[in-house]
């Protein structure tokens, strides 16, 4: 592992990525990455194809990142607080089915709104231009909007009708983040904040927040990511010491077409690539002592 790098936060085809598996982990070989974490939305489905495609030359974290309800701090608008879950067993699928349920029911409503505004979509239509038939979700809407020729790209017409400030905005229902921590936990996994910058609270709330999460189990912040400048990091740092949480990296690479900047273990212009494998040691510790309390260990 001396001198790889690590990345804990990289989406695939698998949910909102635009790479396959294979050449995700291609380009972490390429980039000199040793350990890497898929963590797809929703999803375990992508990690037992890393390991083929990893072989020996990259371990392969299991996780995965949820989104989680910020009403109660005034962002319900929002979809801005994820939780990522490293080695979380495939149990937390009850909760995935029912986020997927709602996430289902939100696209149905979505199009009934969209419809109202006489643009001249279907659920069909969703389905047949959705990227994965058994999990449609609200890009599957833009791509058809675009499709139909109400914008021109995707990402145009997500931010017209199906972002928060859209036209056609429908909220979904998730558990809050307090919550979504608790079910992370009971199902084996070892919950950690991502991207925490994107809460968008202010300084002192931010402090509460994280308290309130480290109380209900949170083990982690990511704290590297290519997005924190240095003043950010270290004040992320200093909370991790305060409240005893693993400062993790993560790219949340999504692909070199979706988020051109953003490349895999190096982050912006090289502003990651963080080679400190304690990091994995200490998730790796967390997991163990839960597994240990949950009689798992024996």
């Amino acid at each position: 592992m001396d001198g790889k790098f690590i990345d804990l936060h990289v989406h695939t085809d698998h949910s909102d990525g635009l790479d396959s598996v294979y050449l995700v982990m291609e380009r972490a070989k390429r980039n000199n990455v040793g350990i890497i974490a898929l963590t797809e939305h929703y999803n375990l489905s992508s990690y037992r194809e890393a390991k083929r495609c990893a072989k020996a030359d990259i371990e392969v974290i299991p996780g995965i990142e949820i989104g989680a309800d910020m009403s109660k701090y005034g962002k319900e608008k929002r979809h801005i607080c994820h939780i990522l879950g490293y080695f979380v067993s495939n149990g937390i699928c009850t909760v995935l089915d029912e986020y997927e349920m709602n996430r289902y029911e939100c696209v149905v409503e979505t199009i009934k709104w969209l419809q109202k505004r006489r643009i001249n979509i279907t659920l069909d239509d969703v389905i047949q231009n959705a990227r994965d038939k058994k999990s449609i979700g609200r890009f599957d809407v833009a791509i058809t909007l675009a499709y139909l020729g109400y914008a021109m790209t995707a990402q145009e017409a997500y931010g017209m009708y199906l972002d928060h400030k859209g036209k056609s905005y429908v909220k979904r229902k998730k558990l809050s983040p307090k919550e979504l921590v608790k079910k992370i936990i009971e199902f084996g996994g070892v919950p950690v904040l991502a991207h925490p910058k994107s809460i968008h609270l202010d300084t002192e709330t931010t402090k509460r927040f994280i308290e309130e999460l480290t109380e209900a189990g949170l083990k982690g912040i990511e704290v590297y990511t290519p997005f924190n400048n240095d003043d950010q990091r270290t004040f992320y740092l200093n909370l991790c010491e305060k409240f005893d949480l693993i400062p993790t990296v993560g790219s949340d690479y999504h692909s070199l077409t979706r988020k051109p900047q953003v490349n895999i273990g190096t982050g912006i212009n090289n502003n990651l690539c963080v080679t400190d494998d304690s990091i994995v040691k200490k998730l790796k510790l967390e997991k163990a002592k839960l597994d240990k309390q949950q009689g798992k260990g024996k």
